[in-house]
């Protein structure tokens, strides 16, 4: 029994490592700039968003995610275009106040983020920048990158052992340093206009090596590979139809692929699906108060053969806009 217990635990240390690196969020839609530094400032005003995740609802020490992010332009170019600007993240992804040139401008933000699973958990605080030049009439071409510290930590009192004397563990634990601090750096490109959005993200650039105390072991921080796109289609004066897609993929883990088709009404209510490839299917809804704050929930069915053991998960994020 404690050479299975054990084995769930190594077992579940390495998926941590080579699979799930980095937390999942079925609200990208409406936070880009949390998936894609590039988009810091793409939208006008000061963007605060808050978010929570509990996956895999009915397993004890199940993963869980907590963000506070913000970002906003800082206009330092001279216009040189003229069209409207994107609203990414928002429920309403291409209002824009009308008559906005198009300018060379600059974005700035930051998020601190929590990921807890079972007895691991990262704390991580990060600062971005991005760069946004008019490359064509109605497009804009962004480029940025963001760059933090992370705080990774295994606490060993959250495993259960049926033998307390367990020898592997304690081999397994001797040089256990239970906080490791690490610097980390991503980077991204967004190519967008009011109705469109092209991006491409990639995360742990630096590729740490995983320690055990003073020991490296021969794992290490995988770069994780993301493509994001979206198109906006206005169906009449009342309705919106906004199709998009996020791909995933880190070696040597499977290739990861949401698709979703969100449905906005009258600027201010959404609701929509999300199909993750061999994982969950995801409903979606939202909303969106006064022009400044808004509100998203999505529950994700589970589809794989984790179906039988959990009850689905649950994600909610509140927003808050001051856009002057």
């Amino acid at each position: 029994m404690k050479k299975i217990i054990l084995s769930l635990l190594i077992t579940g240390t390495i998926y941590s490592i080579n699979g799930q690196q980095l937390g999942q969020y079925s609200q990208y839609i409406n936070n880009l700039y949390l998936i894609n530094p590039a988009a810091a400032g793409a939208e006008e005003g000061i963007d605060i968003n808050l978010g929570f995740r509990q996956q895999w609802v009915g397993f004890d020490n199940s993963p869980q995610n907590y963000y506070i992010s913000i970002n906003s332009p800082v206009n330092l170019g001279k216009a040189t275009l003229v069209n409207p600007s994107l609203r990414i993240s928002s429920t309403d992804l291409e209002s824009s106040i009308e008559n906005n040139s198009l300018k060379l401008k600059h974005g700035i933000g930051g998020y601190i983020a929590a990921d807890n699973y079972g007895p691991f958990n990262r704390i991580s605080g990060v600062l971005s920048y991005a760069i946004h030049l008019p490359v064509a009439k109605k497009f804009h071409w962004s480029f940025g990158f963001n760059t933090g510290i992370s705080n990774m930590n295994f606490n060993q009192n959250d495993i259960t052992l049926i033998n307390n004397t367990d020898a592997t563990f304690t081999t397994f634990t001797a040089n256990q340093n239970q906080r490791t601090n690490y610097l980390d750096v991503n980077a991204a490109t967004l190519l967008y206009n009011k109705n469109f959005y092209f991006g491409y993200t990639a995360n742990q650039i630096l590729q740490n090596k995983i320690y055990f105390g003073d020991t490296p072991t021969n794992s290490k921080l995988n770069i994780h590979h993301f493509i994001t796109g979206g198109y906006h289609f206005k169906i009449n004066e009342s309705v919106k139809l906004s199709p998009s897609c996020l791909i995933k993929y880190m070696s040597p883990a499977p290739l990861s692929m949401d698709y979703t088709l969100k449905v906005s009404i009258q600027d201010k209510y959404f609701g929509g699906f999300s199909y993750r490839n061999g994982d969950a299917l995801i409903a979606l809804l939202g909303a969106k108060f006064n022009n400044m704050f808004r509100i998203a929930y999505s529950f994700d069915y589970t589809l794989s053969g984790l179906a039988d053991y959990n009850s689905g998960g649950h994600e909610i994020m509140l927003g808050i806009n001051f856009n002057k």
